[in-house]
């Protein structure tokens, strides 16, 4: 097996795995345009995966598909809006997916917020947790049935170096309904929230269904879409004051993507489910305490289904 790390790229990756990727239907959620979502769907097309395009909004759908078809013209493509900051939106996309024909073999969360003002979604969940952690794990949880179908399924859940920032609040999620509200331990406590989920979920459908969390690497992307100046100077180890990343944070899209392929189809990992990868690697060492706590896990899967009001078992 071949050795990858901080250069390889989606399309380097893909290249070796393009016997496991080619019939596979994948889906991948945030596919705007120039971002990881959009890369990884690319490369999927490009080596034959048939690719649901999920996201918030039909026009970028739409846009990333149009790319993809310049591409590769053949491209087995489908669109699906999905609105994770709206659980009857992820119900709705939920039930779409279950109607398809055959199974769902790969699901990718990429889509996410970062660093956005105090806002709650029209179901009262603070954005950053509702949309990175909550909306994803009602999404994957619904459409169990159909990863079920496939031979050997995985799911690869979009987490974040930024976990270190902020354990999950449990008794506080919503910062005192947005008085005590610190955008950046609101992003650590979501990508937390991804890291545990995927425990949880690698423990309960052990030898069933591969899961992994991933932090794909600091590109310029339409995530970084709320930061301002202020963030940057914060964030002044990563980012340049014109918010472009410094030193080895900075990658290609392209590089950033990688992780998401040995996430979804190295063969020599799968005994590893659960685990945290990013530069290519499983990097269970580089989690925060606060990340790799099984009761944290278990208790996240209770507040999870408190918060979308159904059991999960």
């Amino acid at each position: 097996m071949p050795t990858f790390d901080i250069n390889s790229t989606g399309e380097s990756v893909g290249k070796v795995f393009a016997d496991k990727i080619k019939g596979k239907t994948v889906i991948v959620t945030g596919v705007s345009p120039n971002g990881f979502g959009a890369d990884t769907a690319r490369v999927l097309a490009l080596y034959g995966a048939k690719v649901v395009l999920a996201g918030r909004t039909l026009s970028k759908i739409q846009a990333t598909a149009a790319d993809i078809k310049k591409e590769s013209p053949n491209a087995d493509l489908r669109e699906l809006v999905l609105d994770l900051s709206s659980l009857q939106s992820v119900r709705q996309a939920a039930e779409e997916v279950l109607q398809y024909s055959g199974p769902i073999d790969l699901v990718i969360t990429n889509a996410g917020v970062m660093g956005t003002p105090y806002q709650k979604t029209v179901d009262g969940i603070e954005l950053q947790f509702a949309s990175n952690h909550v909306g994803h794990y009602l999404f994957v949880n619904l459409i169990i049935p159909k990863l079920l179908e496939s031979l050997a399924p995985r799911v690869v859940l979009a987490s974040s170096v930024g976990h270190l920032w902020g354990p999950v609040r449990f008794d506080d999620y919503n910062f005192e309904d947005g008085k005590t509200y610190d955008k950046w331990l609101a992003y650590g406590q979501s990508k937390t929230a991804v890291i545990l989920y995927g425990i949880e979920l690698a423990e309960r459908y052990k030898g069933r269904i591969t899961v992994f969390s991933v932090h794909p690497g600091g590109s310029i992307t339409n995530l970084g879409g709320s930061l301002t100046k202020e963030d940057y100077e914060k964030f002044a180890d990563f980012y340049h004051p014109d918010g472009t990343p410094k030193g080895d944070w900075a990658r290609s899209i392209g590089q950033g993507t990688a992780t998401y392929f040995v996430a979804g189809f190295d063969p020599s990992i799968t005994d590893k489910t659960g685990s945290y990868l990013t530069e290519c690697k499983i990097a269970n060492e580089q989690v925060a305490p606060h990340a790799t706590d099984k009761e944290a896990a278990k208790k996240l899967w209770a507040l999870s289904e408190e918060l979308v009001g159904q059991k999960f078992n």
